[in-house]
């Protein structure tokens, strides 16, 4: 009789040549032993493939495919896998020796629970720690402030298989910020909670903060949110949905570009907290684009001319000052 493995390890990846082996490596060396570990390749054009056939493990259950993007290639891995629950990981990130088995612990113990995520460690792309960052861990607090910020670290997380296609899946009409949409399908529906124990590392890179990029993923978001309260009065999805396209490509209101500089400037500040001048100058000269003021796009150019990381802490912290009136 086949075995069936109580977890489904998830991950898609696409060109991720450089820190591919050290994410697979987190996995097989787990303390948790009763898993498969579904790896899909969507498409990769760099050394992917090659690294991933080197492999000669049981548990790797490998899938090479046309590109189609993250979200059907997750659908297409969880409707392959045979684990009563599901663990994501990001080809880039790095899961702690001990997470699926102090998540399926946990899981187990608490019957109630669908979906559990876990603190995170923020690091640079050389492995350099950055900032730990915590999420509410009880399922009154996420309740709460879930349609506000996505509280869950997409690879961080384990979930119930037949939670995920009760609430629907990943739904394709997100090409990007898919988790934060089925995480408010999971907590309208099923308990969750979040380990305040950092068990998974995910790998910050300042070059993947583009201006458009960042702008999409908010706007997403906010489209995700409104999907909920839609839900939450009782009011169709559907006419929400036939106009998200010209949603997107609506220019971004003050209050918005405010927001996306408020995240960049939170970025830059720990970079340079850990000592990561040259990454948080990178990280800034994207963030000033959404910044009003002329002036102050004017005074980081200055300072970062001379590379001055005390002046650049000083304008972090005066940021809001120039948005007077805007």
């Amino acid at each position: 009789m086949e075995h069936v493995p109580k977890v489904s390890v998830v991950m898609p990846v696409y060109n991720n040549e450089k820190y591919l082996r050290i994410a697979i490596a987190s996995i097989l060396n787990q303390t948790f032993k009763d898993f498969e570990f579904i790896v899909i390749n969507d498409g990769s054009t760099d050394g992917t493939r090659e690294i991933l056939e080197s492999y000669n493990d049981s548990r790797i259950v490998l899938i090479h495919q046309e590109n189609i993007g993250l979200t059907k290639s997750l659908n297409k891995g969880i409707a392959l896998a045979k684990g009563e629950y599901i663990a994501r990981q990001d080809a880039d990130d790095i899961s702690m020796p001990e997470r699926l088995e102090k998540q399926i612990e946990f899981l187990e113990s608490h019957n109630n629970l669908a979906l559990i995520g876990t603190a995170v460690k923020i690091i640079d792309g050389r492995g350099a720690y950055i900032h730990t960052r915590k999420y509410p861990c009880d399922y009154s607090s996420i309740q709460k402030i879930i349609k506000q910020d996505n509280l869950f670290c997409h690879g961080s997380v384990i979930f119930k298989r037949q939670s995920f296609f009760e609430v629907g899946g990943y739904r394709e009409i997100f090409f990007t910020t898919q988790d934060y949409d089925l995480w408010l399908r999971f907590v309208e529906n099923f308990e969750a909670a979040n380990l305040s124990t950092p068990l998974y590392i995910r790998r910050l890179s300042v070059h993947s903060f583009t201006y458009k990029k960042i702008a999409v993923q908010r706007r997403m978001g906010i489209f995700a949110r409104r999907l909920a309260f839609a839900r939450e009065k009782g009011i169709s999805e559907k006419a929400l949905t036939k106009d998200l396209q010209q949603f997107l490509e609506t220019p971004l209101s003050s209050f918005e570009k405010k927001a996306i500089f408020r995240r960049y400037n939170y970025w830059s500040f720990l970079l340079l907290r850990q000592h990561k001048k040259n990454d948080a100058f990178t990280l800034m000269a994207e963030g000033v684009k959404y910044h009003p003021s002329n002036l102050y796009k004017l005074l980081f150019r200055i300072i970062k001319i001379f590379q001055i990381s005390v002046l650049l802490k000083i304008l972090i912290r005066l940021r809001f000052l120039f948005f007077v009136g805007k």
